[in-house]
């Protein structure tokens, strides 16, 4: 019987990893070394969580504008007026599992700012959340990831 568990689990391995989401945005995406403008600032986003949580799709809202969605290799990044704000990112959820799972995250208030904003799976719950990381940890996540591919808003 384990082995029957084990070749089914084999088999759909890689239609798992073929549902997994992709990452894409609708706004522009600057180069993360690029020069702000002025009077702007940069945010960059993040997910952490692979395989655990990677058939989720990951939402990501500027005041409400949609950026676009992170898949579990990706990341986003945009530049924003610099003023008070709050970004929201939504997790898809399944109903079995209690459904859809929304976060908030301060957005970057200093002109020439980048704030790095990191999606992670809290331990114990296994709840997701959004952490306001350093420049040197933000660099070094998205030293392993793709930047999202741009697309035409729908």
């Amino acid at each position: 019987m384990k082995t029957l568990r084990l070749a089914v689990a084999a088999a759909l391995l890689p239609l798992t990893l073929a549902c997994t989401a992709s990452t894409w945005q609708v706004v522009p995406r600057p180069d993360v070394d690029a020069p702000i403008p002025p009077g702007h600032a940069r945010v960059v986003v993040v997910r952490e969580f692979g395989f655990v949580g990677g058939l989720r799709e990951v939402r990501i809202l500027d005041e409400g504008r949609e950026i676009g969605v992170i898949g579990p290799s990706g990341y986003l990044v945009w530049d924003r007026v610099a003023d008070r704000g709050v970004g929201r990112a939504i997790f898809s959820g399944y109903v079995l599992d209690g459904g859809e799972v929304e976060n908030v995250f301060d957005m970057p208030r200093e002109a020439g700012s980048t704030t790095w904003a990191v999606l992670r799976l809290r331990s114990g719950d296994r709840k997701p959340v959004a952490e306001a990381v350093s420049d040197k940890e933000g660099r070094e996540l998205i030293a392993s990831r793709d930047p999202a591919e741009v697309r035409e808003p729908d």
